[in-house]
């Protein structure tokens, strides 16, 4: 049990040391456009950043380097942020197993069922 409460501590640790983070990704987007000369041209790539906010897509162009780069790393804390809390939740459960293992968890004997009453002169069924 000491094992698990000391990875318990790293995980919580780890977690306080994150810094700013984001859920979402970053794509690349390529507009199609028609050159003067009536041929089509493709421009592009263009750094997207999207992220899922109440049931809709959400996506906003990143238009400098130094954004591209920020929320990238945002996206990453984010995303061992969800790793942390998952390891968190599956330690936890460990934790409540073996605190429960000793009362709820067991098995108890179910009790002996009595025999139905009859009132007096009647035969059983």
């Amino acid at each position: 049990m000491n094992a698990i409460h000391q990875q318990r501590q790293a995980i919580l640790a780890e977690l306080a040391r994150l810094g700013p983070m984001r859920r979402g990704s970053i794509t690349d987007q390529y507009v199609e456009t028609t050159g003067a000369d009536g041929k089509p041209r493709r421009r592009g790539p263009y750094p997207v950043y999207t992220v899922k906010k109440e049931g809709h897509t959400v996506s906003r162009r990143l238009n400098r380097p130094e954004l591209v780069t920020a929320c990238q790393a945002h996206i990453a804390q984010g995303r061992r942020f969800q790793e942390l809390v998952d390891q968190l939740m599956r330690l936890g459960e460990v934790l409540s197993d073996q605190a429960l293992s000793d009362t709820a968890l067991k098995k108890t004997p179910k009790p002996k069922s009595k025999p139905a009453l009859r009132p007096k002169g009647s035969s059983p069924p």
